[in-house]
């Protein structure tokens, strides 16, 4: 049986050249970065190699503003929670923090948590139908005591991309106005944007950037934080002082390594990533419509990287496909893959304005670089059959 794999939004594959490029840090270059002997100075050289990639390519001002984590969901939480205890037990101040209704779990989470525990004052912007969010609400939202934006640039489930770029210029324009007020830092998650989306963070705007390994063909256990070198927070895990003091451990050197040459590698052909991406939607959405045409789209066709596609099939519950496509040799979501599990109807698709049973019947389908149009040909084959089985 022929097995296709289309949840690249989950997790991506290793590419061979970054496994080639990381092997030799487990059984030869396998020292601790911290240790003062040859073995740690290879490994610590590797770190300082996959900072000068990310600066570079990310065009920081310095290599301090590269901090590498062990996900994108630890970004998120240092991010979130270093700014609130900042203003909190730096400066007195009880945060208002401004995000929006479609952010991944480690966003929504963490803010609904320190809400509750009453550390921070919270809005979240409503996305219109398409699952965009406009500029200007964000800007009705501000108070004297909003200190953070975070945003999501792709979101994880329906692919819409969001205007980071204009966000940040409209928050610069506000923050030369607030003389005796801190200033609103802005943070955009990145994770699902590296293999479509500029990342310049100059050009975006942006004070903290997350961005994830496993989504970009690198491998598992690593993800970067920017951080403009000028901005106070406090660190999540401390200890030794690994990452200028910021996230004490010791590094995960090949993962790390590994990180930045699936960078290197696939954000330089954004531009042709993303072209291709929308080959292989457009493709797949018109082999779709040639048997079957009650479907609706959850997303911007428009706002869109390419590469996730959400479908809404009326007449059918989504996990019944899901089991049905799996039998069929065939891998797609319902949902974010970290909140699948749960059983519950997705929360983005209801944060666009949708009923539950829209929810429960939409199942989510990713594209990755590897992707051939024959593997989406058996996939509609499969399609077919299933959406055909009870007529």
């Amino acid at each position: 049986m022929k097995r296709v794999y289309l949840d690249y939004a989950a997790t991506t594959p290793v590419d061979e050249r970054v496994i080639k490029e990381m092997e030799r840090f487990f059984n030869i270059d396998f020292g601790n970065p911290s240790s003062l002997h040859l073995w740690g100075q290879k490994a610590l050289i590797a770190i300082d190699e996959a900072r000068l990639i990310f600066k570079k390519y990310l065009n920081t001002d310095s290599l301090e503003e590269i901090i590498f984590t062990s996900s994108a969901t630890e970004s998120n939480n240092f991010v979130i929670k270093g700014i609130t205890f900042y203003y909190l037990f730096k400066k007195k101040i009880k945060p208002h923090i401004i995000s929006t209704k479609i952010e991944h779990e480690s966003i929504e989470r963490t803010l609904e948590e320190l809400k509750n525990l009453d550390l921070i004052e919270l809005d979240l912007v409503e996305p219109d139908k398409s699952g965009y969010i406009e500029p200007e609400k964000i800007l009705n939202l501000i108070k004297e005591n909003t200190v953070l934006v975070s945003v999501i640039y792709v979101q994880n489930v329906i692919g819409t991309v969001q205007p980071i770029k204009k966000i940040g210029e409209l928050l610069k324009e506000i923050n030369k106005k607030r003389e005796n007020l801190p200033k609103i830092l802005f943070h955009t998650d990145a994770a699902q944007a590296g293999l479509t989306e500029d990342l310049d963070v100059k050009n975006l705007g942006v004070d903290f950037l997350t961005l994830s390994s496993h989504k970009i063909y690198g491998p598992k256990g690593a993800a970067l934080i920017y951080k403009r070198k000028d901005i106070e927070i406090l660190p999540l895990i401390s200890g030794p002082g690994q990452e200028f003091g910021l996230r004490s451990s010791t590094e995960n050197v090949p993962a790390i390594y590994g990180f930045s040459k699936a960078f290197e590698i696939f954000y330089t052909k954004r531009e042709e990533n993303k072209k291709y991406f929308f080959e292989l939607r457009d493709y797949f959405l018109n082999g779709i419509k040639s048997f079957y045409q009650k479907f609706e789209i959850n997303g911007s066709l428009e706002n869109s990287c390419g590469k996730i596609l959400n479908l809404y099939f009326k007449d059918y519950f989504a996990q019944e496909i899901l089991i049905r496509l799996d039998l069929e040799g065939v891998g797609v979501s319902i949902s974010s893959a970290c909140s699948v599990r749960a059983a519950q109807p997705d929360k983005i698709i209801l944060a666009l304005g949708y009923s539950k049973e829209r929810a429960e019947k939409s199942i989510r389908f990713s594209f990755g670089l590897k992707t051939k149009k024959e593997d989406l040909d058996y996939v509609l084959d499969a399609l077919k059959r299933i959406l055909y089985y009870r007529r």
